[in-house]
Order: C-alpha cells, then structure tokens, then sequence
C-alpha cells in the first residue's frame, strides 16, 4: 500500500500538483488501456531526445547530400558507362538533383532551426521514404541480369536499418516508414520497366529482392523499438535529481506525472514533469507562460504549511531547462471520485471533510492567496499512517494574490476556475476576487458532497458560469435520500449567496460555524470502519499496482 511519508518537512521540502483534470498524482486504479501508457511508444518524448534525433537527421541528410555529388563524379571517372548515363539521361540527373536538394534543405531546416524538433521528425520521415525511392531509381535504371542469382541487398535495406536505428522514432511509425520505404523499391522498378521498356526479372528474382528488402524493414522496427525505449530512457536519466521513476500516473494539461521512488532513501514519491509535447508544440510565448505558472505552483505550494496542504519534497530544473517538483505520494481518492464511487455522504462524514479543507483555505487567506480552482477533484481524502480520511487540498496553480500590487503570481490569462466551482464575481471578472470567492467554491463542494449533484447542472460551460451568476440553487435537501440537517443545509445555502458579504467571510469563520452545527461527529472509529469495508489496502481505487500489468520501463533520473 502507498502512504504519504510522516508529515513533518521544512516548509521549503513541500508540493502539490496540478492538473487541468483534477489531480494528476492521485494514485489511480488501471485498466488494461491504461497500462499501454507504460510502454515505450508513449512515454512522452523529452525535448532533449528531440533535439538529438533533429541533429542526427541533419547529418545524415547533409551525409547524403554531399555523397550522391561524390559519388556521381567518381562513377564517372572510373565506370564511363554509368557516368554517361548519369550524365545524357534527363530522368537520372533530375533524381540526383532532387536527393541533393531535398537532403540540403532537411539539413538546413535543422541548422537554421526553421522548425520545431518535433516538426523536424516528421520532415524526416517523409525525408526518409523519399531518399529510398530515389535509390530504387537509380538502382533499377539499368537492366539486371535474370540469369544470374541474387547477392546482396537493395542500398534501399541499407538506407532503411541505417536511417531507422539512428534516427529513433516511437514505433509504430519506425515501423510504419520502414515498410513504406521498402515499398518504394518495387514502385520505383515498375516504373522503370514502364518508362525504359526494360525485361523484367524472373518472379523468382524478384521475389528474392523484395523477401531481402521487407526482412530488413521488419528488422529494423523491431530493433527500433528497442532503441526508441533506451533512448528515452538514456535521455530521461539525465533529468532528474535521485529519483528513479517507476510508472507514468498521469497527465494533465501542463504536466505528466510520474510515481518515483528515492534512490537514497527508498521513499516513494510523485514528480510532477511540464510535458514535453506541451513545450514543444506551443510558441515560445505560451511555453514561457506555462513554465511561469508551473514554477509558480511549485513556489506557492512550498509557503504553505497545513497538514491538509499536499507537500512538497523537492524542486528543480532538468538539465535540458524543463521544471520539475517533487510531492508526497497520496494513497487514497479524491472526493469525486468517492462520491462517484459511494454516492453522496453523510452529513456528519461532510462537515469533516469542510473542517479540513477549512483549515488549508484559511492558511492561504491569510498569505492573502485565492486558490480560484477548488472543486471535488483537487481535494484528497487519504490514509495517513494509521489515520483515515485526512484531506489534502490540490492545485494551487490559479492561485491568485488578494493584494492588486504583487504581480508574481499573475504572469498568464489562466482561466479563473471550473464553471461547476464558480463564484459569481469570478464569473464576471471582478478583479476584486478575495478569499469568499474560496467560500464559494466550498458552499459548492459540500452541495456535491451532500446530494452527488451540482449546484447548477447545464448543459455548457458558459450556461453554468450564468447560472452561478443568476439562478438560485435548489435546497440540497429536495436533492438527497440521505436527511440533511437543517442548520448544515442553510450554512451551505449561505456560501452560495451571490453576493461575497452575504457568505460567512473567511474560511476560520466558516470552520468556526461548521463547528457549531448539531451534527454527529464523524469519529475515527467511523472513519476506520468505512476504509475498512469500502477501500482495504487491496483496493484498486486507491493504488496503482497491478499483477497483471507489464512493468513499467524503469528510467533512472541521475
């Protein structure tokens, strides 16, 4: 079983992550689908392996160039006869001229950098097919001898192992090129025979060659994708500090998640990555934004000390520039999922749930940080040692300064919230927003808690942004089968006013009403009866571990 270490560290050893779909480090059940994200050909290329497969392919391309010119004027000089076909025939010189030019822009589109790595493969890869056509050309100009057996292989084989071991790429598409380009040979002799009226080889023959050239692709994405993975690995080895990681957890919008084990220490931990494929599709602009708000996660995570706060271990950045942080590995859900899971809970069960969230908003209030994005799938509900349902509030990466002078914290156009979790005056872009835009939120959490429904259920995202704005919630009460308090039902319906003065106006204020409710307390014995029957240390709502899942590929951060 995952368990977060004993809370403790350093203000400066603390982290939580964020994801654009909730979480992104809780730990997960998987499904068969799922597992297929630990193979090589989906581990996210790091920008380092990109950049080095770009180099590879402008020397291989600036290879070719400057050999086919070689070559040409040598063949000339000691074979006459191919040196003057080369030079009278029309077709020949202009297949030349093309693997020239074609070869000299790939190499310069790389050395000038004209388009991102990630662009650049994909040039290659037509790159690639193109070359072996033009070799099949050149190759099946002249006439073969069908009297005599086949020695050797096709330069097009040559080309494919040479081009498909060097250049590594994910392997459906090794695979994929390799038996394109090897595709290219036929084509390029039926041509041949076509234009030229040449004879055609005995079936035999040419079943020789073709058996040759398929075997080579075959070969080559099978030993591709052996390359691909210790690539990848070799490349992320580099990356990140004493961890070894152990399996992708999840994505989310910024960043990838990775469950990770200390080299040193043996402790388990999860490492938040900003994606690769994020930095390397978007503009430098965006990239840059992302990278602030990432940093600015981390930074903000590390000044906040509750023990219902996730926390942060470590903070850095990998050798090829990209952020990373390290956070304390939860071992439980979040409240989504438990009510996705066990449907609406007991009202004694909801107010500890907000005690505890409480106490995590109010440490940020007072820092004068608005979280902006609470909502059910950025709250844990953990084990912790020997304690059941510790909560730990997530995703600090909308926080927002109260004061308008500080400018840290505000570097991107983020959007201001989840439209199911919006406080009116969010909605409307009120630059005033204060800690009761956190109330809010909250008045919204407890309403899914207590009837497995939103406040406002419409059918897009802008309708439920007006709805906060405009409509009047229902009574949770007609909502639920389960009794709701009365005086719990009206401290809900009070954070839920549209106006901020009307709400309880901080987050001790409203612990302190919470508090006071005559409800019955959600004891530890209760908690630990629950976990017991409904989440045992083998359930796979709370762990990613499967034995019927292939291992992850184990990559070493050095």
């Amino acid at each position: 079983m995952n368990r977060m270490p004993d809370p403790g560290p350093s203000p400066a050893d603390r982290l939580r992550p964020a994801s654009d779909d909730g979480p992104s480090h809780i730990i997960r059940p998987r499904t068969p689908s799922d597992t297929g994200s630990r193979r090589p050909s989906s581990i996210n290329l790091p920008p380092k392996f990109l950049e080095q497969a770009g180099r590879r392919l402008c020397g291989i391309s600036a290879f070719i160039a400057a050999s086919t010119v070689a070559l040409t004027l040598f063949l000339g000089v000691i074979d006459p006869d191919i040196g003057a076909l080369r030079r009278d025939d029309p077709a020949t010189r202009l297949t030349l001229l093309a693997m020239v030019l074609l070869s000299a822009g790939v190499a310069a589109v790389q050395y000038f950098r004209v388009a991102p790595p990630r662009t650049l493969l994909v040039i290659g890869m037509v790159f690639e097919v193109l070359i072996a056509f033009g070799i099949g050309l050149l190759e099946t100009t002249l006439p073969f001898d069908g009297t005599q057996p086949v020695r050797g292989v096709s330069t097009v084989a040559v080309w494919i192992l040479a081009v498909g071991l060097l250049v590594p790429k994910r392997p459906k598409w090794t695979a994929i090129i390799a038996l394109t380009s090897a595709s290219m040979w036929p084509l390029a002799y039926a041509i041949n025979i076509a234009v030229r009226d040449l004879p055609s080889l005995p079936a035999e023959r040419l079943t020789v060659w073709l058996t040759y050239l398929y075997l080579v692709a075959l070969l080559t994405a099978l030993a591709g994708r052996r390359v691909f993975g210790m690539e990848v690995a070799a490349q992320r080895a580099q990356d990140l500090g004493s961890y070894q990681l152990l399996a992708l957890i999840g994505r989310g919008g910024m960043g990838e998640v990775w469950r990770a084990r200390h080299k040193m220490l043996a402790r388990e931990a999860a490492i938040k990555i900003v994606r690769a494929d994020l930095i390397a599709q978007s503009s430098a602009h965006d990239a840059d934004l992302a990278v602030r708000r990432f940093e600015r996660e981390a930074r903000v995570t590390a000044s906040l000390q509750s023990p219902n706060t996730v926390y942060l271990y470590d903070f850095g950045t990998a050798q090829d520039g990209r952020f990373y942080y390290v956070m304390e590995l939860l071992d439980g859900l979040s409240l989504q999922k438990l009510v996705t899971a066990f449907g609406p809970q007991p009202a004694s069960r909801v107010v500890h749930i907000l005690r505890q969230i409480c106490r995590s908003l109010d440490e940020a209030h007072r820092r004068a940080l608005v979280h902006r994005d609470l909502k059910p799938s950025n709250v844990m509900i953990c084990q912790v040692a020997l304690e059941h349902d510790v909560i730990k509030v997530l995703d600090f990466g909308l926080v927002k300064p109260m004061s308008r002078d500080s400018r840290e914290l505000t570097l991107d156009a983020a959007s201001g919230g989840t439209p199911a979790y919006i406080a009116p005056e969010v909605a409307m872009g009120d630059a005033n927003v204060d800690g009761r835009a956190d109330i809010y939120a909250m008045g919204c959490v407890a309403y899914f808690l207590l009837t497995g429904q939103l406040v406002f259920d419409e059918p897009t995202p802008t309708a439920t942004s007006v709805a906060h704005v405009q409509k009047t919630p229902v009574p949770p009460s007609s909502r639920s089968e389960l009794p709701i308090p009365g005086d719990l039902e009206q401290l809900v319906l009070r954070c839920l006013a549209k106006a901020p003065a009307a709400r309880p106006q901080s987050a001790r204020a409203l612990d302190e009403a919470l508090a006071a409710l005559a409800v019955d307390p959600w004891t530890p014995e209760r908690a630990d009866a629950w976990w017991q029957v409904h989440l045992p240390a083998t359930s796979t709502l709370r762990t990613c571990d499967r034995t019927d899942a292939p291992p992850p590929p184990v990559v070493q951060v050095a």
